[in-house]
């Protein structure tokens, strides 16, 4: 067996801040296997809300921008945090956006999205879309 049986071609998780005067958002775009590596990782948080880097847990095109999920305490949903983001969730939060990652990530569909947002005043939406954006959308060209 090829040791470079594991090397992943094609595409991978991406995930990038889209600032705007109006509605900035953060995308994360993938397949169904790179959705359902983000619902894993949701879950595992939510089993134990620690802080998870998404750059060092998930197979991923190197994003410019850097998101951790945190514990909600006393901020919820995605923020600014220095020259990160922060996506603060609580376990209950993280496991229900986990299950419509799951709906999105199934074979049977060919895409959509969903937008998540918690609900709490200044939080940026976090959209996560499935089949909508060229394989090389949020690739920067360095």
């Amino acid at each position: 067996m090829n040791s470079d049986s594991n090397i992943r071609f094609g595409p991978m998780l991406r995930y990038e801040f889209l600032p705007s005067d109006f509605n900035p958002m953060f995308l994360f775009i993938g397949d169904s296997r790179d959705l359902a590596g983000l619902a894993e990782l949701l879950r595992k948080f939510a089993r134990q809300p620690n802080e998870v880097s998404l750059v060092r847990n998930l197979p991923a095109v190197h994003p410019q921008t850097i998101v951790s999920l945190l514990p909600a305490d006393p901020e919820f949903g995605m923020r600014p945090n220095r020259e990160e983001f922060a996506w603060y969730l609580n376990a209950w939060q993280a496991e229900q956006i986990a299950e419509r990652i799951d709906r999105l990530a199934d074979e049977a569909e060919r895409s959509g999205s969903e937008i998540f947002e918690i609900g709490s005043d200044g939080e940026i939406p976090v959209k996560v879309s499935r089949g909508e954006f060229t394989d090389d959308f949020l690739v920067s060209r360095r």
